[in-house]
Order: C-alpha cells, then structure tokens, then sequence
C-alpha cells in the first residue's frame, strides 16, 4: 500500500422519501480508501453500508455530498470518465445465487463486461477468462454450464471473475460471504486476500461479521445508523474501541476459548452493574 487516496466519500447523505414519511439513510458519511489496501464498512443491518456502496456504483443518487475517484466525480463526469470509472470500479454482489443470470452459461456471465466495454478482442476475452478461471481454482469445462450446476462458493468465485476480467482497481465487495456456509467463507476470503496481493487492487469491503473484517482488512469504518461511530487501523479498533456502540459490536463476537468468553462476559456484566 502506496498510501495515495484512490477513492474518497465526503459528506455522503441518503435520505429516502419526503416530509414525515423521510428516513435518512446516511448522514454527512466521508472516508477515503488507499491505493493497495482493503478497508472494512461494518454495521448492523441498517446502518447504511450497502447504501454507500450503491451510491458508488450508481445505483443510487446521493442526496449530497461527493465521491471522487482518482480526479472523476462519478455523479457529474466529463466526456469518456463514466466509461473509465466503470471499468475500474466493479462490484461484488452479497447473493451468489441471484447475482448471476441462470439463462446464461458460465462463459456468458464472465465474456458480457468485457462486450460491454469493448476494446477486447475474441483472443484477448478468451485468454482473460482462462487466466481469472485458473487463478480462482475453476477448471476449463465450467465455462459451458449454468449457474444452477455449482455450489454457492464456486458462484462467488465466478461473481469475483466477472467483476476482474475487465482490469478494475477497485472492487466494491458488498458481503459478499455472508450468504455462505462458514467452511466455504474461508475460503473465498483466502481467495479474495490472494487476488488482492496478485492484481493490485484496491478493496472496499462491506460486512457485519468483525471476525472477517479483522481477518481481511488493515483499516476500519463503524457506520451505526448511518453516522460514522469511529473509523481508524483495525488493530487499534479492537485493541482500544472508543465509541460504545464498537464495543457492542466487538463484544458480540464470539470467542473459541471457553474461558476467556466467560471473562468477557464477566467484564460486561460488571460495567452493566456499574452503570445501573
């Protein structure tokens, strides 16, 4: 990690509806993400995180604030930059299972990207999609079958090699193991971790899962409602969180060790106490 600002958020806000029927979704919201790293987005389930992530791709229109991409403001681009930063910006959905069209073969799904840009001929979209098949441990002869012959880790691997083959800096990973079973999770965050290191890339990760964040990222932004609660390396983060809705979060995440989970809720118990 070079530490060069590649993608940067800055006064994000997201309100849905008007009047009292208003709900805002996020609130003045600014991080930045660096060349080379992988920052974590957690919260609970409605704190906003996959908002953010959908005002990247523009599935959604921020309500203010802006985001800029290696000198492209994405939401009012100039001639040829909505091109580019589409190209270099891909996302990784949350639901291997509904991400990927079952009409359309394996070949099909990785190959439309690269249609899409343009500017790959036959040779070149053929040599990407068997280089990127090998890389994530898919073999040749799955390129002719359909989504509904694969397990849910092996349709993330192929969601992570259509989000590649057009060259990105930048994948947006909206949970994207979430829907798995825990044994395949690791297994798609080894992948991810690799691809990481081999190509490059610039990796904004979403979860709710602090045990995978911790695992995956080097640096940390808690969203609680839509508001940022604190951001900072991940290793200072667990070692000494400072806003108590982290603290909650942190101690929700179990712990092997037997003991050491009944001293922790030992320790929060007696703060409860404290404070009562």
């Amino acid at each position: 990690m070079n530490g060069d600002v590649l993608l940067e958020v800055e006064g994000l806000s997201k309100q849905y509806g008007r009047g009292r029927r208003a709900h805002r979704a996020l609130e003045d919201v600014s991080f930045d993400v660096r060349q080379g790293e992988i920052l974590g987005l957690v919260g609970e389930s409605g704190s906003g995180k996959s908002t953010i992530i959908r005002c990247l791709v523009g599935l959604e229109k921020e309500s203010a604030g802006t985001i800029r991409y290696d000198g492209i403001d994405p939401t009012h681009p100039k001639h040829g930059e909505l091109d580019r930063y589409r190209r270099e910006v891909q996302m990784v959905f949350q639901d291997p299972y509904s991400s990927l069209d079952p009409r359309m073969t394996v070949r099909q799904i990785i190959e439309e990207p690269m249609l899409v840009m343009g500017g790959f001929s036959e040779r070149e979209r053929r040599a990407r999609i068997d280089e990127l098949m090998a890389i994530v441990g898919l073999l040749p002869e799955h390129l002719d079958r359909y989504p509904r012959h694969f397990s849910g880790g092996q349709r993330q691997r192929i969601a992570i090699v259509r989000a590649l083959v057009v060259g990105p800096r930048v994948l947006l990973c909206d949970e994207p193991v979430s829907a798995l079973d825990v044994s395949v999770q690791a297994q798609v965050l080894n992948l991810l971790k690799d691809m990481q290191r081999q190509l490059d890339l610039t990796v904004l990760f979403v979860s709710h899962d602090l045990a995978v964040v911790k695992y995956l990222c080097s640096r940390l932004v808690v969203l609680n409602r839509g508001v940022i609660a604190e951001s900072g390396p991940v290793a200072e983060i667990y070692a000494n969180p400072q806003d108590p809705y982290t603290r909650s979060l942190l101690e929700a995440v179990p712990i092997p060790d037997p003991e050491q989970e009944r001293a922790r809720r030992a320790r929060r118990l007696d703060r409860l106490a404290a404070t009562a």
